[in-house]
């Protein structure tokens, strides 16, 4: 019969290890519900492979809301992040820009209703058109999202790590 020998190290490892495992599963399930609670989604509709911003439409407020529940949570260091946020996410709010779009667009719509004798709510139809022809052009041919992009998976990989992975300048 063959002794069996007690080796602490492996034995170690065979606990820890499922542990571990475990915990992963667990702070990858509590993220996919804490993404689902801020989006309003379904727990099944969030994915690993989801980026906060172009998929699940988080952004400014709810990005800083969702990264400081993170933080407090899991202790994660995300000092790398916050040093890069406008590469990944834009500001909250209304771009002064699409306010004057907007009047522009109201301008110009009351103003041909009017000069064709249109009624009202055809000057807001038109404005409205308008705006929709600015949008599709704009990103049809406007400048290029530059915005890097930040998965689920990338957050449950910060929250394993303890920290925001650094970033190699370019």
């Amino acid at each position: 019969m063959a002794k069996l020998w007690w080796n602490p190290a492996i034995a170690k490892g065979l606990l820890i290890g499922p542990a571990l495992a475990m915990e992963s599963r667990d702070q990858q399930s509590e993220i996919i519900d804490l993404v689902a609670h801020e989006r309003g989604l379904p727990r099944e509709k969030v994915h690993l492979s989801d980026r906060l911003l172009h998929d699940l439409g988080m952004d400014g407020d709810d990005a800083v809301d969702f990264f400081n529940s993170v933080q407090e949570r899991f202790g994660t260091d995300l000092t790398h992040l916050r040093e890069h946020w406008s590469e990944h996410f834009g500001p909250e709010g209304f771009s002064c820009w699409y306010g004057l779009a907007m009047i522009l667009a109201a301008v110009i719509g009351g103003a041909v209703a009017a000069m064709t004798g249109l009624s009202a709510p055809w000057g807001f139809v038109i404005a409205v058109a308008l705006l929709a022809a600015a949008l599709w052009a704009s990103r049809r041919w406007g400048p290029t999202d530059r915005t890097v992009p930040i998965t689920v998976g990338d957050v449950i990989a910060a929250i394993e790590a303890g920290a925001w992975p650094i970033r190699p300048e370019s």
